[in-house]
């Protein structure tokens, strides 16, 4: 390892090392399914940053590009399972068909990944040609105010218990609220947390999970979990991706130097 090596990995020891200041550590817990209802179909390179995240070339969550090897997605999506089997579909708006497939060398889970920080970044095995219908996404470096309306895609079950959606549906039905909206049972708020409104009858459904949540173009967070049913008006239950913004930057200038 050479000496710039080193000092990216030391410096991705000092991002944890930082961030458990402001987050305890939680057992690992079975996470709920998060809930996309009712939305609206996508057009052809409308989202190109949204992509398809799947084992055995099964569709299983979603996920956004960052850069033509990198992708964002929920550690839930990807925990336990062999990077063999992983890989993503990116360039179409059908789940079934189309697309350009990539296969995943690296599955890197965040180290303290529980019931929270539940995020993870997967590393390509060959980068994917940007075109028209094929582009990452820059993630936030700070919080949205409260009352935006905010865009979420994903292929997920239409219904609760239903199918997978074929093509890829958006909405523009939820909007940011401020932490303390989102405070747990003993009255804390979760600074990892990216707090968003989902009204009665739309929001992420199974298979959603992973997927995106976009402002102007930026990416603010990512699907992580729901506790009720597809539908039911929630609060929470998404990650916020700028708290995580100087962990993803250190993984992944620290796995480019490897290559």
């Amino acid at each position: 390892m050479d000496y710039r090596s080193f000092c990216i990995k030391l410096f991705i020891a000092f991002c944890l090392v930082a961030e458990a200041t402001q987050n305890e550590d939680v057992s690992a817990e079975i996470r709920p399914s998060p809930r996309i209802l009712n939305g609206l179909t996508a057009a052809t390179g409308q989202f190109p940053y949204q992509v398809s995240v799947r084992v055995n070339k099964q569709h299983v969550c979603g996920g956004a590009l960052l850069t033509p090897t990198f992708v964002l997605t929920a550690a839930h999506c990807v925990d336990n399972v062999d990077e063999k089997f992983l890989g993503v579909q990116a360039g179409t708006v059908s789940r079934t068909d189309g697309g350009v497939y990539r296969a995943v060398s690296n599955a890197i889970i965040h180290p303290r990944y529980g019931f929270d920080n539940d995020i993870a970044l997967l590393q390509l095995a060959t980068p994917f040609d940007y075109s028209d219908v094929i582009k990452g996404i820059a993630i936030a470096s700070s919080d949205v105010p409260a009352g935006t309306s905010v865009i979420i895609s994903g292929w997920g079950r239409v219904y609760e218990g239903g199918p997978l959606s074929t093509k890829l549906l958006y909405s523009r039905s939820l909007t940011t609220l401020k932490n303390e909206d989102c405070t747990t049972a003993d009255g804390a708020s979760n600074p990892s947390e990216l707090c968003l409104l989902s009204p009665q009858g739309k929001g992420f459904c199974d298979g959603d999970d992973g997927g995106p949540v976009v402002y102007r173009n930026i990416l603010i967070g990512i699907a992580s979990y729901k506790a009720n049913a597809c539908g039911t008006t929630t609060k929470g239950g998404f990650t916020k991706a700028s708290y995580y913004r100087i962990w993803i930057q250190a993984i992944i200038a620290a796995y480019s130097l490897d290559d």
